[in-house]
């Protein structure tokens, strides 16, 4: 659910970008392509917070009457860590949120997004059932590739502050070189995230999806 952006080693003017579920590292280490031998894979993260912001609150629509507070703003980038599927998903249903209260239900309010807007549209069953191909998409990755990615993510998922290395080897039962491939993985496809010593998920709302399954 990421993309990777991808330069020709051939010409400096030709470019190349890809979405999928694999990194070009993982597709060429599963068989030879002259083309994939000849890119540079640069990975594309999460959106920073600033960028977020920017995005959310200026979309690059001067007639966009529709503001945030600046709470509103740090509560989504906390929720979504930049994600920008989830970060569209959020900013779409507050507006046809909006909309359905001013011009459906002809109700007046200002035209200002605060936590309590965000926090009703994520509690509502409907967002999560929207955001599933980014949900389902991820957990599916996870049952591919290095075992025990699956189990890692049901343990993390109760806690948002994160687990120990060790903690994690003793609830799966799985040695630390298995264990630790598994982490890198979920690393690499931004699932997971080392802090102080402990492992995490990095996407709240990934977390409480997985939680409530």
């Amino acid at each position: 659910m990421r993309s990777r952006f991808v330069t020709s080693l051939g010409s400096s003017l030709l470019n190349f970008a890809f979405a999928g579920l694999h990194t070009l590292e993982e597709m060429t280490a599963d068989y030879f392509q002259p083309f994939f031998a000849s890119v540079i894979p640069i990975h594309v993260g999460f959106q920073e917070r600033a960028a977020t912001r920017q995005i959310l609150a200026n979309p690059g629509n001067e007639d966009f009457p529709l503001d945030y507070i600046p709470e509103a703003l740090d509560e989504i980038y906390a929720l979504t860590h930049g994600q920008p599927y989830l970060v569209q998903l959020l900013g779409f249903q507050l507006v046809r949120r909006y909309n359905d209260f001013v011009f459906e239900q002809r109700r007046s309010r200002d035209p200002v997004f605060t936590i309590e807007d965000v926090e009703a549209v994520i509690n509502d069953p409907e967002f999560f059932q929207r955001g599933r191909y980014y949900f389902d998409g991820v957990w599916g990755q996870a049952a591919r590739g290095a075992e025990g990615q699956q189990a890692i993510i049901q343990l993390l998922a109760p806690h948002p502050e994160g687990l120990s290395l060790d903690v994690l080897a003793q609830s799966t039962g799985m040695n630390y070189p298995n264990l630790q491939e598994a982490l890198n993985t979920l690393k690499r496809h931004d699932v997971v995230e080392e802090t102080q010593g402990s492992w995490r998920i990095m996407v709240e709302l990934f977390r409480r999806w997985v939680s409530q399954q």
